[in-house]
């Protein structure tokens, strides 16, 4: 009796260490906001509109907006948005997914563009790198507004 009460307990003390994974499965933090810089806010923390992901360079983009932004978005897939809209295109490097074969994650940040809509359907549009400081002299600003402004929400069942 006492040498099954000790096989038992050794089976149950091996399979509690034996189960615990090397790496455990918690946030990615390399995809995270570590440090807002000029960043007047988290745009993490906004309401996601659509995401896309463009394989031939290994990135994906998830393009965030204010409340007034998505609910706009929710309604019209045009791109004037009304003033007072902010909408953030954030781009990750993409990864391999250690976990699931064949599936990526988002590494780290690359860049974070932010339009406001202002007055009489003008922008203004802004880059952010990495650690959130603004790019004084962005290229391509016009393309770039056109581009996130295209983008259409995504559909969900």
């Amino acid at each position: 009796m006492k040498h099954n009460l000790y096989i038992t307990l050794t089976i149950a003390v091996l399979s509690l260490f034996g189960c615990n994974p090397k790496n455990g499965l918690g946030l990615n933090e390399n995809a995270s906001l570590n440090s807002f810089g000029d960043l007047p806010e988290n745009p993490l923390l906004l309401n996601a509109i659509t995401t896309s992901i463009l394989q031939k360079d290994g990135s994906m983009t998830i393009l965030y907006g204010n409340d007034l932004a998505y609910n706009h978005a929710k309604m019209s897939s045009k791109g004037n948005y009304p003033t007072g809209s902010v909408l953030y295109g954030v781009i990750w490097k993409l990864q391999e997914d250690e976990q699931w074969f064949g599936a990526n994650i988002p590494e780290n940040i690359r860049k974070i563009e932010r339009i406001e809509f202002l007055d009489d359907n003008k922008t203004d549009y802004a880059s952010f790198n990495l650690k959130g400081i603004e790019d004084i002299n962005p290229d391509g600003a016009k393309e770039r507004i056109d581009q996130i402004k295209g983008m259409k929400m995504a559909i969900t069942p």
